[in-house]
């Protein structure tokens, strides 16, 4: 039987838009088709829309599904969607073809996402148009005191400083700023329209780097407020992500044509950490799931024999910052032992990060990891499907937890491992990939198939612990400084090449242990079908935007049938 095609229009060229989806889609049993990465956008070039619609049209016809990320076709990307001066008028022409897609194809499955753009915290204009390098942090505080007042909450002392940052932020930057947020507020809104009316099978309006409060908050109320009113709940979900998205619009197709509705049971590290709210979402850990699962039609269960066991590392009191546990960690005499270019960037590093809140979570006695590994491990053992959300700390893996998940034995054996970035980025891509694997398991899959989940598993392990919380800041500190770089996972500029090369060394020489001490020798079933694991190597390592940041990697397999 062949393979059903799926095209997909990614939100840009970095990895978890890009290799990351052809391995889950492998791993499902589709043929995932993308569009060169030369057509997509970054932050120094706007997509190629033009080749883009017109590979989109060449596709179609032959697909079952269709994925599209609306930023990507209608305004060149995601970062291209916060700096685009497009009008409405413009944006929505080059919608239009979507609706004929589906008029000339009424059968074939179309899933979107349409990005609620995000308000950037700090002042960082590398994503963001150029103002934001001088006035992003006080726009950025504008629009949560505003939203504050507006939900009836804010003080009288935060009156006097909304009246401080109007007086210091010229008039005409706050008026630019809004007039795109109204002009892709609008195309959300629009983008529900057109799935309430059948053009899209389902379609997510992710809010990007979110927080409790804000104009995009604002947005979103008003939106979820009209979904409702519309009737539109079945076919439109909103939510904290955006990364994730078309991993999990993936597997949602997958669930789709199996017929199949997840029951997804919650073990958390700690006690309390089902109520924390993570620092780029609007609510606690348990609801974020919740919303995760509205794509899947999936639920949240008790039930001893449900679907899928999700063991969620999140925080015990505030979520810390990932790659400042590597350089937090070292003690006085490893600190000796640094070069003396390291030593003072690492002063300055420590004196200027968040560091009170990572030490508190990495030290905490409000999440029992030990005790969580055992059960992940019992269950395992018992031949569930079980997989790790690891959201205790921001934009990395938790280095404790990591440590002893690589001492346990079955770890060859998880459905699904996470820890990048923003905790609805790790939750999307865990959930797609566990409920993925958990169809192979009950119908069987390819050996292709099955190496190809293997692959992600290890890719994401690799990534999220041994390079983000790891490695990638063990290069800053210790590499950087001597190239007459600040300690930084910024961009490298002319290093970027050396700093590769590196990245290259250290991690193929970490993901090599990896492989050997707890993949290597074990078979990896689904049905009636087995790999016995005899290689896995890193190929093609790569910086896509030129920062330690991001990393582009892929992952070869070698295995027996058996």
């Amino acid at each position: 039987m062949s393979k059903p095609v799926i095209p997909i229009l990614p939100l840009d060229d970095r990895s978890v838009n890009y290799e990351c989806l052809q391995m889950l889609g492998e791993a499902a049993g589709f043929r995932v088709l993308l569009p060169p990465k030369t057509w997509l956008g970054t932050p120094w070039r706007v997509g190629d829309m033009p080749r883009l619609h017109d590979w989109l049209l060449e596709q179609a016809p032959h697909a079952d599904a269709l994925i599209v990320a609306i930023d990507t076709l209608g305004y060149g990307g995601l970062v291209n969607s916060r700096r685009s001066t497009d009008s409405l008028e413009t944006v929505l022409a080059r919608l239009a073809c979507l609706r004929a897609i589906k008029q000339a194809q009424p059968q074939t499955a179309l899933l979107a996402f349409n990005v609620l753009m995000r308000i950037t915290r700090g002042n960082d204009a590398e994503e963001e148009k150029a103002y934001w390098a001088d006035y992003g942090a006080r726009i950025f505080r504008l629009s949560y005191l505003e939203d504050r007042a507006a939900m009836a909450v804010g003080t009288p002392a935060e009156a006097e400083e909304i009246a401080a940052l109007r007086r210091e932020i010229p008039r005409e930057l706050v008026e630019d700023f809004l007039a795109g947020r109204a002009r892709n507020h609008t195309v959300n809104r629009t983008m529900i329209d057109w799935a309430a009316a059948g053009v899209f099978d389902y379609l997510i309006i992710p809010q990007d780097d979110t927080v409790d409060y804000g104009w995009n908050i604002a947005e979103s109320r008003r939106l979820r407020r009209y979904v409702s009113t519309i009737g539109a709940a079945d076919r439109v979900s909103i939510y904290p992500g955006t990364d994730e998205t078309a991993m999990l619009l993936l597997a949602r197709y997958a669930t789709q044509r199996a017929g199949f509705t997840p029951r997804v049971r919650l073990r958390y590290s700690g006690s309390t950490s089902d109520q924390v709210i993570t620092a780029y979402e609007d609510r606690p850990m348990t609801e974020m799931v919740k919303a995760h699962l509205g794509p899947l039609a999936g639920v949240v269960s008790d039930a001893p024999d449900a679907d899928i066991v999700l063991y969620i590392n999140a925080p015990a009191e505030v979520q810390g910052n990932g790659p400042e546990q590597w350089a937090l960690a070292l003690s006085d005499a490893q600190i000796a032992a640094l070069p003396a270019a390291s030593q003072a960037a690492l002063a300055g590093y420590r004196q200027h990060s968040n560091g009170a809140a990572t030490l508190r979570e990495m030290f905490t006695v409000r999440r029992d990891l030990p005790e969580f590994v055992r059960s992940l491990a019992a269950e395992v053992e018992a031949g569930r499907t079980c997989a790790v959300v690891d959201v205790a700390f921001v934009n990395a893996g938790d280095l404790a937890l990591g440590e002893l998940l690589e001492r346990m034995p079955a770890l060859s054996q998880l459905a699904a491992y996470g820890g990048w970035n923003t905790a609805g980025n790790t939750l999307g891509c865990v959930l797609a990939h566990a409920v993925i694997r958990h169809l192979q398991m009950l119908h069987g899959a390819t050996p292709e198939a099955i190496a190809a989940h293997v692959r992600f598993l290890f890719l994401r392990l690799v990534e999220d612990d041994l390079f983000m919380a790891r490695l990638r800041t063990q290069i800053a500190v210790e590499d950087l400084p001597a190239l007459g770089l600040p300690i930084t996972l910024g961009n490298v500029g002319e290093h970027a090449e050396t700093v590769r090369a590196l990245v290259e060394h250290k991690l193929s020489e970490a993901a090599a242990q990896l492989a050997q001490d707890r993949f290597i020798g074990w078979q990896v079933q689904a049905g009636d079908a087995a790999i016995l694991l005899e290689a896995l190597t890193l190929t093609d390592v790569e910086l896509p935007w030129g920062r330690l940041f991001d990393l582009t990697m892929n992952v070869d397999a070698r295995y027996v049938i058996g």
